[in-house]
């Protein structure tokens, strides 16, 4: 399958003190390390159970998840006001899987403008803001061209 490096995230879910990588975990999530990280501090955190979809994807029903990720990340965006945390748009891996990355984009992985565009640019979803949306809409609204814009502002 050509696709088969999409699902590369699934890897930590079962036994996430076997990789390196691996921040922390619990038995709810595994906090990694960016295989291409695009700023100085650039990790995701996965939820454990396996979810193929984007934040497209998530409604309501995900909100308990969604607000538990939120807690877990409270504590580093409290002490580090420059790290922002969000989804891409349209996620490169099938895993569901949280952003949390500093504002400075200082990385040797940062080589071309579409990599900036998907943290700067409506690419890039505020979890406080797919929060608030599912929460009074049901759902993220997604643009039929949101990943051909990113790709497109090279």
């Amino acid at each position: 399958d050509k696709d088969a490096w999409r699902d590369g995230l699934r890897r930590y879910l079962d036994d996430p003190a076997e990789h390196a990588d691996v921040i922390t975990y619990d038995d709810e999530f595994v906090v990694v390390q960016d295989k291409y990280p695009k700023a100085t501090v650039h990790f995701l955190v996965i939820p454990r159970q396996v979810l193929s979809m984007g934040v497209g994807d998530l409604d309501r029903e995900h909100l308990p998840l969604l607000r538990r990720m939120a807690d877990l990340v409270a504590p580093l965006t409290a002490s580090f006001p420059d790290l922002q945390v969000g989804f891409h748009s349209v996620p490169s891996m099938r895993q569901l899987h949280l952003h949390v990355v500093s504002t400075d984009f200082s990385s040797p992985s940062l080589k071309h403008k579409k990599h900036w565009h998907s943290f700067t640019t409506t690419f890039f979803k505020p979890l406080a803001d797919v929060l608030s949306t599912i929460d009074s809409t049901g759902q993220i609204a997604m643009v039929a061209n949101e990943n051909a814009n990113c790709s497109r502002q090279r």
